[in-house]
Order: structure tokens, then C-alpha cells, then sequence
């Protein structure tokens, strides 16, 4: 009986010393990462304040544009993801997964063709048209044939089919080789149109001036340009990715870095309050 009560105390010790090897190596994972995205996505999609922000955002454009009497050719300059609509789902869907954003993974959502418009978006690029302007989508969804990655027609399909106005090839300016959009952005100006506003989620949708990769240097270039915000520029809200992610990780290649890693930079760069314990 003492033998075996010996052995039988000697295999919980191993069990025990498994069990806390397991714990201590398991790995923080991309589903991990993807779980903090939660509160996130809740906010985009349940959110009334998400909704009036959207509302806000091309009311505020409408009025900017009656504001306008120059004569001649004008044009509304937008992002298409996360400005004119919404793919949340897409990152939604990422949620309980362990992968991340990948172009296989986009290429089938953006074909899917099920994104919905953005609150007001709609109404104010038909009113635009309506009232004598051109809109132009300078946006990064790709067009590289060649790499089979060519969202152009999905796109056009999706946007149509929301009321979208002027869906063709002359007013769709989508990525075809770099992703920087200030040549697509130049050659709005070329046809001999003036760009009342642009519209994005994403800084770099307004100017090469917030083309930089760091917290430091985006916020900066907010700085110098504060007074375009709200006259020239109108940014929509959000939270789930863009480049200011790609900021918090260092910028670079930030891309390569674990999913842990990121995690901890995410937090490392908060301020925080110190509670007494």
C-alpha cells in the first residue's frame, strides 16, 4: 500500500509539472489578438454613437459644399472601406479564428459583395451629383489582374447596388500599383476639377503630408494641418484598423511581428492611472 500510495503521489507531481510547463509555454496567439477587436466592433455595429458620428460626418460635408459657390468643375474626393461603407463583418469574422486579414480571406468578402453604406453616405455623394459635382473613390482596394487580386468589379457591383452614384471606370480610381494615393488624388486635379473635400478613416486619404508610419510623425502632421479638419477634410471614425495600428506597433515592418508582440505594444503605449493597492 506504501508503494503505491508512492506512486500514486509521484504521478501527480509529474501531472502537476505538466500542466504548469503547458501554461507556461503556451503561446499568445492571432486569435488572441483578434479577441481584443471585440469591444471594438460591438461599438461600430450596436453603437447609436457610431451611427451619429457617420450622420455627422456627411452633414457636416453638405454643408461644406453648399458653402462652395466657386464656378466650374468640382468634385468630392472618398474612401470606399470604412468611409462610404462598412465591412465590419469581414473583421467579424476573425472573431474565435487564429488568422488575421489576409488577401485570400478579403478578396472573398469584398466578392461576397455584402457591405452595407455608411449612415448619410448615400444621400450626400447623390446630392453632390445632383447639385453639378463629380464624385471620385481613390481607394486601395486593388485592381492587379495579374497578382489575381482584381476587386474592381465586385466593387462597382457592391456600390451600385447601395445607390451609390457614378460607379465607372472614369469615377472608380482603385489601387494598382502603390498604395499611396496622392497620383490618383493628382489626377482629379488634371481633369481640371477643384476638390471641394475628401472624405476618409484614414489620414492618408486627405494628403502625402500624412503619409508617415509613426505615432510621433501622424501626430504632428495633425497638427500643422488642424485647421483643414472639418473645411477640406472630414475623417470618419475607425476604431478596428488602419494605419494608426500600424503606428502603435512602431511602424516599419510592423506586419512581421508577432501576435504577442503586438499585444504588448497595445498596451505599453496607454496611459494609464496608478491605483493605490
Amino acid at each position: 500500500m506504501k508503494n503505491l500510495s508512492k506512486s500514486l503521489l509521484g504521478l501527480a507531481m509529474v501531472v502537476a509539472l505538466s500542466s504548469t510547463s503547458f501554461a507556461a509555454e503556451k503561446q499568445f496567439t492571432t486569435k488572441d489578438l483578434n479577441e481584443e477587436s471585440v469591444l471594438a466592433l460591438s461599438w461600430v455595429q450596436n453603437s447609436a454613437e457610431f451611427t451619429a458620428l457617420s450622420y455627422q460626418a456627411f452633414n457636416l460635408a453638405k454643408l461644406r459644399w453648399d458653402m462652395d459657390k466657386q464656378e466650374g468643375k468640382k468634385a468630392i474626393v472618398v474612401d470606399v472601406d470604412e468611409t462610404i461603407i462598412d465591412n465590419s463583418p469581414y473583421n467579424g469574422g476573425l472573431i474565435d479564428k487564429d488568422y488575421g486579414y489576409s488577401g485570400d480571406t478579403w478578396k472573398a468578402w469584398s466578392e461576397d459583395k455584402s457591405a452595407t453604406a455608411m449612415p448619410g453616405a448615400v444621400d450626400f455623394l447623390n446630392y453632390v451629383v445632383e447639385t453639378g459635382g463629380d464624385v471620385f473613390y481613390v481607394t486601395n482596394r486593388k485592381s492587379m489582374p495579374e497578382k489575381n487580386m482584381d476587386l474592381k468589379q465586385s466593387t462597382m457591383e457592391n456600390l451600385k447596388a447601395l445607390g451609390f452614384p457614378q460607379v465607372d471606370e472614369k469615377h472608380m480610381m482603385l489601387r494598382t500599383g502603390t498604395s499611396k494615393k496622392q497620383e490618383r488624388r493628382d489626377s482629379v486635379t488634371g481633369m481640371g476639377y477643384k476638390i471641394v473635400l475628401l472624405m476618409g478613416d484614414n489620414l492618408a486619404d486627405f494628403d502625402v503630408a500624412f503619409d508617415g508610419d509613426t505615432m510621433e510623425g501622424r501626430s504632428k502632421a495633425v497638427e500643422t494641418h488642424k485647421m483643414s479638419f472639418g473645411d477640406k477634410f472630414i475623417v470618419l471614425p475607425n476604431p478596428i484598423y488602419g494605419a494608426w495600428e500600424a503606428a502603435v506597433y512602431g511602424g516599419g515592418e510592423w506586419y512581421k511581428k508577432s501576435a504577442q508582440e503586438k499585444s504588448e505594444l497595445r498596451k505599453s503605449t496607454l496611459r494609464k492611472f496608478e491605483f493605490e493597492k
